[in-house]
């Protein structure tokens, strides 16, 4: 995966990096209205082509990492918050309790949040393999 940045600070031979953060709905704002902001994320990146400040860069992630940030990200706590809501309503169904969408729903939200926290644990047990990101050319 590739996409543009922009660099706002060198120190050394890391530079900092600036991305505009890309909306869920393309980013075109002004075409559905709905007044999108326009954060910026600040990534710092080994210098390798001496760019300077205001450089504009071609900044890649290997297509692995993205795919572990990927999963990480969504389909681990999707696949958690359904195993808790289809066990919870399975579970509370069996013991005949009546409202057994509502707790069912409970224990979904709980794996979520379950999820969630496993990811971060097991992200901070991880950083022996960081996100590698690597410019690849001046624009």
């Amino acid at each position: 995966m590739e996409q543009k940045g922009r660099i706002k600070k060198v120190n050394g031979d890391i530079a900092e990096v600036a991305f505009v953060k890309k909306s869920g709905c393309g980013g075109n704002c002004s075409g559905c209205k709905s007044g999108c902001p326009s954060d910026m994320v600040l990534i710092s990146i080994e210098n390798t082509l001496n760019a300077s400040i205001g450089d504009e860069v071609l900044v890649s992630i290997q297509d692995k990492t993205f795919s572990k940030m990927t999963f990480w990200a969504y389909f681990f706590p999707t696949v958690m918050t359904l195993l808790g809501l289809i066990g919870g309503i399975a579970l509370f169904k069996s013991f005949g309790i009546k409202n057994y969408e509502l707790y069912g729903s409970a224990i979904g939200f709980i794996f979520l949040l379950l999820s969630y926290s496993l990811s971060g644990r097991l992200n901070k047990r991880s950083n022996k393999d960081p996100f590698t990101f690597e410019m690849i050319k001046k624009i």
